[in-house]
């Protein structure tokens, strides 16, 4: 049954937003009542608070699996950033909004979380990437991921995200590209070649 109730909580939280749905709704689509429900979650911030924890840790395994999986970090890293926006595409604009603003400390834990995340497993990419001869060894590691931390920090607030100038996937590639390839276009033997 919690496992049930997360899940609905979910699907109304990342479609609507943290405000606008109701426990009644919730309870409702579950076809319990709402005493039933608060057995399980004594509030709506409660359910929130776990609803998040699982996201947070499906990725987490999600990014163990591709280490296990996957031996070139270059590929691991495009991988792990594509399965990350297409996770965090279907989040939507409205929860982390709402969230931002009504539960300041689950925010705190949702960006403490992305900077963990980010600075372990992009840290041990470059590492091993450096160790491997896929990326250039007059970079310091430690620079570069928080140089790509800070782009997704700024990119990913719930602020620029409902402006819609852009999709979530779309900057999630955009910032990958960038970092792997940068922006400059290159020469090589008179041709012109596009590389970010």
């Amino acid at each position: 049954m919690k496992e049930r109730i997360i899940n609905t909580a979910r699907e109304r939280f990342f479609q609507f937003g943290f405000r606008k749905v109701t426990m009644d709704e919730i309870a409702s689509d579950l076809g319990i009542s709402k005493k039933t429900l608060y057995k399980y979650f004594d509030s709506k911030e409660s359910l929130a608070t776990e609803v998040v924890a699982e996201f947070q840790s499906n990725v987490t395994r999600m990014i163990n699996n591709l280490r296990a999986e996957i031996s070139d970090p270059i590929e691991r890293f495009e991988k792990c950033v594509l399965e990350v926006s297409q996770r965090r595409s279907k989040v939507g604009n409205l929860f982390p909004a709402d969230i931002k603003k009504d539960m300041p400390r689950l925010w705190n834990t949702i960006e403490e979380f992305r900077e963990k995340t980010i600075l372990d497993h992009m840290g041990d990419i470059l590492q091993e990437g450096i160790k491997k001869g896929k990326i250039r060894k007059d970079i310091n590691p430690k620079i570069a991921t928080n140089i790509y931390l800070g782009s997704i920090q700024t990119i990913m607030q719930p602020d620029r995200l409902a402006r819609n100038e852009y999709s979530i996937e779309e900057a999630f590639s955009n910032i990958s590209k960038i970092f792997l390839q940068g922006v400059e276009v290159k020469q090589i033997k008179g041709i012109s070649i596009n590389s970010g």
